[in-house]
């Protein structure tokens, strides 16, 4: 994929240590930090589907992020063989999204290295992102730093410094229980204008690490079947505070007090939020 116009500049390389790119804050690639990773050299979308293929999934439909949100059932067979096969003409992208691949297959643990990059005494958290070429996840911002690691295939992160996409007016009212949500894709907000340095770019290829501090606004494509770990992490009080914080936002949602009917997580056709 040819880089985009407008403002997007190259991400920052670190070819220092972890630690001290976190202190600094900024967002920043660690090319094939995770190179050694025996995931990276060892899975294979065949490998992957012969963990459970009979597993229930839910899959997203399209970007949920900013359009509507709309799931799909499936197995994990089925949809693993999907994302070496040929696509569907026309039809939206399915995406597993925040899938728990590391508590459902524990002997994965062993092919990740995440005490390599985390702070000592940091809590954090693991999750993946597994779907075709052409998925994407919307504009949005978490409330915790990630350090996500590029496994299989190629993926492009857009990101953009907090306070861009709050100057504009268009943060979403749409509700989402970890993130911040916009209302526009990236590229519409560089459209309207986005000074230099305030935008960036980026490509993963397998084994490159990726650090996205908390507030920072990002969008994610996929080139190419691919799957990404994602670790969001913090000191303790930073977590539990910010882990109380959005369990009560969404407490209040799932009882109907807060964006109701506007979320990522029951879909726009079924009136259950």
């Amino acid at each position: 994929m040819a880089c985009p116009a407008g403002p997007w500049e190259p991400l920052a390389v670190q070819t220092g240590s972890v630690i001290d790119a976190l202190r600094r804050g900024e967002p920043c690639v660690f090319r094939q930090r995770a190179a050694h990773w025996p995931a990276v050299a060892q899975w294979s979308w065949e490998r992957l589907e012969a963990l459970a293929p009979d597993l229930p999934v839910r899959l997203v439909q399209g970007n949920r992020e900013l359009d509507a949100t709309v799931f799909q059932a499936s197995t994990l067979g089925a949809y693993l063989r999907s994302l070496h096969g040929p696509a569907t003409p026309g039809a939206a992208p399915l995406y597993l999204k925040e899938f728990d691949l590391l508590g459902t297959f524990a002997a994965l643990r062993a092919d990740v290295r995440p005490q390599e990059l985390f702070p000592p005494g940091a809590l954090h958290d693991a999750q993946t992102w597994i779907g075709p070429a052409g998925a994407r996840t919307g504009l949005h911002h978490d409330y915790l730093d990630n350090l996500a690691v590029q496994l299989v295939g190629r993926k492009r992160f857009y990101l953009l410094r907090p306070g861009v996409v709050e100057r504009l007016g268009a943060v979403a009212a749409k509700h989402d229980r970890w993130a911040a949500l916009a209302s526009l894709n990236a590229d519409a907000v560089a459209e309207r204008g986005v000074a230099v340095g305030d935008a960036w770019m980026v490509d993963l290829e397998p084994g490159d690490v990726i650090y996205v501090p908390a507030r920072w606004w990002h969008e994610v494509a996929n080139h190419t079947s691919s799957v990404l770990l994602s670790g969001f992490f913090g000191p303790r009080t930073v977590v539990y505070a910010q882990w109380a914080w959005r369990q009560a936002v969404h407490g209040a949602h799932l009882a109907g007090l807060w964006r109701r009917g506007d979320c990522t997580c029951h879909p726009k056709r079924v009136n259950a939020c």
